[in-house]
C-alpha cells in the first residue's frame, strides 16, 4: 500500500492507495459485490479514505466497496480500467459515475488542452476518434517518454484530434491595439452566440454513447449489473438551484428509454433532494464534500439494496 497527505487551502486530507491500484477502503466486511468507477468524484479527491461515496456506500450495504475512481479521468478510462480489472476484480454489481463536466473529456487526448493546466504536461490519454465513420479508440499517444521527441510527437498527434485545441485555436483573445482585434472578436461572437451544451454536441454524444454501450457489453460478457450515476458539476447544480434544468436531462431521459428493458439502472441524483449549497466543500465550489459524500452514497444505497445480489447477502 501507498499513502500520502494532501495539504491544500483548506487543510489536509489523507488517501492510501491499496496493492491493486484501487483507493484503500477500511470497511472490514466482505466484498466482492460493489466496485466503484469514474473519475476524482468517485475517488474522494479532497476527502479523506473514510470519507468517500465508496466507503460510505460500504457501511450502508454491509459489504466493501472496490473505489476504482481516478482523478482527471474520463468515462473512456473508466471503462477502458474496468476492461482490464475483469474478470480478476468482477464485482456483482457496478457503478459508473460520470461527473456532469466528464462529456468534455471524451473530446481531449491531452489535458492541458481541456483545462490550461501546464503542470500536467505528460498528461495524455486515448481517446475515441472517428474512422471512416466508425469511433474507434485511439491509443494513448504518449506511448512512452524516453526522449523529448517522444514528448513532442504525441503533442503533434494530440493536436490534430482534440476538440479543445482546435477550439482554443479559434477563440479570439483581446490585446493591445484591441480596436483592431474587434471585428474579429465580433465575428467570433456571431459564430458562437452562447456557450453550446456538449449533451447537444453530436461527436461527445456518440461518444459518450459508445462509452455506455460498452459498458453495457462487459456486464453481459461478465454477468454484473451495470449502474449509471450522473453527478452535477458544482456550475450544473448551481443553475438548477436557480430553477434551470441540469444540460444532461435530455440525455438521461433518452438513454432510459434505450436501456428499458435491460439490466442497465441510470440514475440522477438531482432527482433526489439534498441541500445543494452543503454538497460540495465550498458553495457550488470543489469536490463532494463529506456531506455531499453521504448524499450520493444514500442514493445509491437506496436503489442497490433493491437488487438480487444485495438482497441475497442481508439474508445469509
Amino acid at each position: 500500500d501507498t499513502q500520502e497527505t494532501v495539504n491544500d487551502r483548506d487543510g489536509a486530507w489523507s488517501l492510501a492507495i491499496d496493492g491493486r491500484g484501487a483507493r484503500r477502503e477500511s470497511y472490514a466486511g466482505a466484498g466482492g459485490l460493489v466496485s466503484a468507477y469514474g473519475d476524482s468524484f468517485t475517488f474522494g479527491h479532497e476527502v479523506a479514505d473514510d470519507q468517500t461515496w465508496p466507503h460510505y456506500l460500504s457501511e450502508r450495504l454491509g459489504t466493501r466497496v472496490d473505489n476504482w475512481g481516478q482523478t482527471a479521468w474520463g468515462p473512456d478510462q473508466a471503462v477502458l480500467r474496468l476492461q482490464r480489472n475483469l474478470p480478476r476484480e468482477r464485482t456483482a454489481i457496478v457503478v459508473l459515475a460520470i461527473m456532469s463536466e466528464n462529456i468534455a473529456r471524451l473530446l481531449n487526448c491531452y489535458r492541458p488542452f481541456l483545462t490550461g493546466d501546464l503542470n500536467m504536461k505528460m498528461a495524455f490519454k486515448p481517446m475515441l476518434t472517428f474512422e471512416d465513420g466508425n469511433l474507434t479508440w485511439l491509443p494513448n499517444p504518449l506511448g512512452h517518454s524516453d526522449t523529448p521527441t517522444d514528448w513532442l510527437e504525441a503533442l503533434a498527434q494530440a493536436r490534430a484530434i482534440d476538440y479543445w485545441y482546435l477550439e482554443n485555436r479559434e477563440r479570439v483573445r483581446p490585446h493591445f491595439p484591441y480596436l483592431f482585434r474587434l471585428p474579429e472578436a465580433l465575428a467570433y461572437a456571431v459564430r458562437h452566440p452562447s456557450r453550446p451544451s456538449l449533451y447537444q454536441h453530436p461527436g461527445a454524444v456518440a461518444r459518450l454513447d459508445y462509452v455506455l454501450n460498452e459498458f453495457e457489453r462487459l456486464a453481459g460478457e461478465h454477468d454484473f449489473v451495470p449502474v449509471v450515476l450522473f453527478i452535477p458539476e458544482p456550475s450544473e447544480l448551481r443553475r438548477f438551484t436557480k430553477g434551470q434544468p441540469p444540460e444532461y436531462q435530455d440525455y438521461v431521459a433518452t438513454r432510459r428509454a434505450r436501456t428499458a428493458g435491460t439490466s442497465m439502472i441510470v440514475l440522477d441524483l438531482l432527482e433526489h433532494p439534498f441541500e445543494a449549497a452543503r454538497f460540495n466543500r465550498r458553495p457550488f465550489k470543489d469536490h463532494p464534500s463529506p456531506y455531499g459524500q453521504q448524499v450520493i452514497a444514500g442514493v445509491l444505497a437506496t436503489t442497490l439494496a433493491d437488487l438480487a445480489a444485495i438482497k441475497n447477502r442481508a439474508r445469509r
